[in-house]
């Protein structure tokens, strides 16, 4: 008999606790002002999180030998090394970022401009700059363009489709009204 009468008593307090709770919601949150239309609008989500972006992994299994071998086998002849008429200014440890060709078949694509191009694979690039280091890319679920970094947060990283002409921002942008575009918003804008 004590446990009944020592339960009911648990509940009675848990009665009074779940009434306090209710009146101090209903006094000082106000709920009302979720009904409103404002709370819809698109400015107000900035936390929503899209559709997953897809993964491009970029990887070549070959090399410049390899590649080298292949126009052998298939043409008869290997790619050779370029003649130079002048001397080159190119540096000796200076490869291709993308097959690793050495220095003997990069020549420079655009005179003095600093661009060099490889022979065996024809690839464009620039010695300090190298594209090829970043092997993934996320691209954009609706339009496939490439997402770029925008802000690094703690636990996270924002990336945004900068396609102007993306049917996901063109959709969002009709849903926005057109007084809200018109404001200012700093960093936002």
């Amino acid at each position: 008999m004590n446990i009944i009468l020592y339960l009911l008593q648990i509940i009675q307090q848990l009665y009074q606790q779940n009434c306090w709770l209710i009146n101090f919601i209903c006094r000082y949150i106000p709920l009302k002002q979720w009904a409103f239309d404002d709370s819809h609008s698109p400015k107000y989500q900035k936390f929503k999180v899209d559709e997953l972006p897809k993964i491009v992994y970029y990887h070549q299994d070959w090399d410049w030998k390899d590649l080298n071998n292949y126009y052998a086998q298939r043409y008869g002849k290997a790619i050779k090394p370029i003649k130079r008429r002048t001397e080159c200014d190119i540096p000796e440890d200076c490869t291709c970022p993308s097959c690793h060709a050495p220095q003997p078949y990069l020549y420079k694509n655009n005179g003095k401009a600093g661009q060099l191009m490889c022979k065996i694979c024809q690839t464009a690039f620039t010695p300090g700059d190298n594209r090829f280091d970043n092997q993934m890319s996320l691209k954009c679920p609706h339009c496939q363009h490439t997402l770029v970094r925008k802000k690094d947060r703690k636990h996270f990283v924002i990336h945004k489709c900068v396609n102007p002409k993306c049917p996901y921002y063109l959709h969002n942008l009709k849903k926005v009204d057109k007084e809200d575009l018109a404001e200012d918003h700093g960093k936002n804008k």
